[in-house]
């Protein structure tokens, strides 16, 4: 394969990338002006309650306040967020959507913490370039 091929390839590739691409954007332009015409809303993306839950668990967690106090207003602000978003929740699921998030973001971190070493294992030693000279 020469090089004029592979440009001519690569060129019609490139095209063809392009032709999807505006395609695409054309027809969600017309589809977002038609729906402002129409007075519908345009979806947006839509955070489910165990998503906003990783999120305040993980705000709270930066806080220099207390284990029980960060639930507490992880908790608080996970009912303020549902709310804000329209999503009837109550204090017991928030406080289980809370811990469960707490849960999974501890289990997380202890799969990423490498295992203690064992306590009898030695550390490898190096011969230096002296003790080869001696010898």
């Amino acid at each position: 394969m020469s090089l004029a091929q592979i440009t001519d390839y690569v060129t019609i590739s490139v095209l063809i990338i392009v032709a999807i691409a505006t395609g695409v954007d054309t027809a969600l332009s017309f589809y977002i002006k038609r729906a402002n015409e129409l007075k519908k809303p345009v979806p947006q993306q839509v955070m489910t309650i165990d998503e906003i839950a990783k999120f305040v668990v993980s705000e709270a967690a930066t806080l220099d306040i207390s284990g029980v106090e960060k639930k507490v207003k992880a908790v608080q602000d996970l009912l303020d967020q549902a709310k804000a978003e329209g999503k009837p929740i109550t204090e017991s699921v928030a406080k289980g959507a809370v811990q469960h998030a707490y849960d999974q973001a501890k289990q997380e971190k202890e799969k990423a913490t490498p295992e203690k070493e064992d306590e009898t294992a030695q550390p490898i030693g190096f011969v230096s370039g002296d003790d080869q000279n001696e010898g």
